[in-house]
């Protein structure tokens, strides 16, 4: 809660500087006449705040997601891009517990006992990784400029997610290395998403940014042939989502046409 009231936090005072930026940016545009769509490759960087439902709801609370992308915007508005993720949380996971039963000491605190014999202090957290395709559309608004407004884009691409245990008190040697992927729930598949939000791209200053919510909708399985909490492997198709919000920057590499000033 601590981690999303600081993302909160960080979130509406980006909000409010963007929002100054892009009212500078629109009285400029009045005056030199930027007012053409224009097509050209960008690079964005973001940051968000994800809610896992389905069975990922079931084992991890919400946690951070990074991306990257690398795509292009055509002059008729159409976008295309490269989409990298990379998710984590903060000793996030609900069923650590449950997965770790059989090596926890039995008090009110369930604890990993380490190696000299104190508790280990162990902590739990998901990391995903996902790479995805998107295209779509920006849709002018009456408010904005012929390149920014309404962003809708549908995407597909894989995800894999998993469970890291790291002591933070003491060296627990049946958690780490090679042990730790018996318990790590390691979990790939296919996975479709959608985009909804608003972009806006400014020519000639650096306000370029975007936000919005993302949903993503992947169907896993497990990759372990066997989890020794388990005795076995897992062999079932699971359902995972994610919905996210989104905070973006934009870093368009522009051509000579849009570099051009009308008095």
């Amino acid at each position: 809660m601590k981690n999303l009231n600081r993302f909160l936090a960080i979130a509406t005072f980006l909000s409010i500087f963007f929002c100054s930026i892009l009212n500078a940016q629109e009285r400029r545009e009045e005056i030199t006449g930027q007012d053409t769509a224009i097509s050209t490759p960008f690079f964005t960087a973001s940051a968000g705040w994800t809610f896992p439902f389905g069975e990922m709801g079931n084992r991890y609370n919400s946690f951070i997601n990074i991306n990257t992308n690398l795509g292009w915007k055509s002059q008729t508005n159409w976008i295309y891009y490269c989409e990298f993720g990379f998710q984590f949380g903060s000793d996030n996971v609900k069923i650590k517990n449950d997965i770790l039963s059989e090596m926890l000491v039995n008090t009110s605190d369930p604890f990993v006992i380490g190696k000299d014999g104190s508790n280990a202090g162990v902590v739990a957290y998901n990391r995903n990784l996902s790479l995805s395709v998107f295209g779509g559309k920006v849709i002018p608004l009456w408010f904005s400029n012929p390149n920014s407004g309404l962003m809708i884009t549908i995407g597909a691409g894989f995800l894999q997610h998993q469970i890291i245990y790291q002591p933070t008190l003491a060296e627990a040697p049946q958690i780490e290395e090679d042990y730790a992927l018996g318990y790590d729930r390691q979990m790939r598949g296919a996975m479709l998403s959608g985009f909804l939000g608003y972009i806006h791209m400014s020519k000639k200053n650096f306000a370029n940014f975007y936000f919005g919510v993302q949903i993503d909708n992947a169907w896993t399985k497990m990759t372990r042939s066997y989890q020794f909490d388990l005795r076995s492997g897992d062999n079932k198709l699971y359902y995972d989502g994610m919905f996210t919000l989104k905070l973006g920057w934009m870093f368009p590499f522009y051509g000579r046409d849009a570099d051009k000033i009308y008095y």
